[in-house]
């Protein structure tokens, strides 16, 4: 061909890259900061590139951001709140008490905020002054809040949370999907605890859900973040070589069962409802007492 020759195909890949990760980049920007890896690339080149991938220029990409962009780029300080309902059995049959809980995106940590039978505006505006606290508040270090369409988020809770620093992020109606780590919180917690349960009161309920959340944030192996634990210390992945005993643990009379972290087993067996465990050797401790 008489005309130019096309860039390299690992050229081409990191300038769409670097458009798509950095939606406010236009072609000046993007040419510069191939400069600075040693790449040498006209404006016209790079403008020809995106043309030619279908992405616009900066200011028409920006205006189109997604939400898993919103997400990626406010990682470090997003957080998301939700609601569950739970019918106990009551005197006079069954009530339904509605469990608010917020939750840190980055580290999957999560925090019941309060159990209530009717929550309203004064109830909702008073958890929120807890969770502002800037002593010990959950919200300390949070920048965004992630929420759904319910009429509980009202336009004064909205604005007490601004007035801590935090931004009210509203859902789209029925999108659910776009609160993703609050909803799988929701499955986990029905799915592991609440549904093996006939729950009687709110007093079983809150030890039911703080049970489950001691058990959630500290002993449940999360298969989002690579199978790890939220929080604890970490071992080798190819640890043959302890000969301690396992101790098989499970909180709630054997509902959820886990593997408890070394350092951290303790016994409990004599306190109903509390963590109990049992013990069994592990493989390379039989095979070294065989030797």
């Amino acid at each position: 061909n008489g005309g130019r020759t096309r860039k390299a195909d690992e050229i081409r890949k990191l300038v769409l890259r670097l458009a798509n990760e950095n939606l406010g980049w236009g072609y000046t920007k993007i040419r510069d900061a191939l400069r600075g890896l040693k790449l040498e690339i006209g404006r016209t080149t790079v403008a020809t590139i995106l043309a030619e991938a279908g992405l616009e220029p900066a200011p028409e990409r920006t205006k189109k951001k997604t939400w898993a962009a919103f997400l990626k780029s406010h990682w470090s300080t997003l957080y998301a709140c939700d609601f569950f309902s739970v019918e106990t059995l009551g005197t006079f049959g069954t009530v339904r008490h509605m469990v608010f809980f917020v939750i840190e995106c980055k580290t999957r940590i999560v925090h019941i905020a309060g159990v209530r039978i009717d929550p309203d505006e004064a109830w909702m505006i008073q958890i929120v002054r807890n969770l502002c606290d800037p002593v010990d508040g959950f919200f300390r270090g949070a920048s965004f809040l992630v929420h759904d369409r319910d009429p509980l988020f009202t336009k004064q809770w909205k604005l007490l949370l601004a007035s801590s620093g935090i931004t009210s992020v509203a859902i789209p109606a029925q999108s659910p999907n776009c609160n993703p780590h609050a909803e799988r919180f929701i499955k986990s917690i029905r799915n592991e605890c609440l549904d093996n349960f006939i729950v009687f009161g709110e007093a079983h309920l809150r030890h039911l859900v703080r049970e489950y959340v001691a058990h959630y944030n500290a002993e449940r192996y999360h298969q989002g973040i690579g199978g790890k634990l939220l929080t604890g210390n970490a071992f080798a992945a190819n640890d043959n070589g302890t000969t301690a005993i396992v101790k098989a643990c499970s909180r709630l009379a054997g509902t959820p069962q886990f593997l408890p972290p070394r350092g951290r087993i303790s016994r409990r067996d004599d306190i109903p409802g509390t963590t109990r465990c049992a013990t069994f050797r592990s493989s390379s401790t039989a095979a070294t007492q065989q030797r």
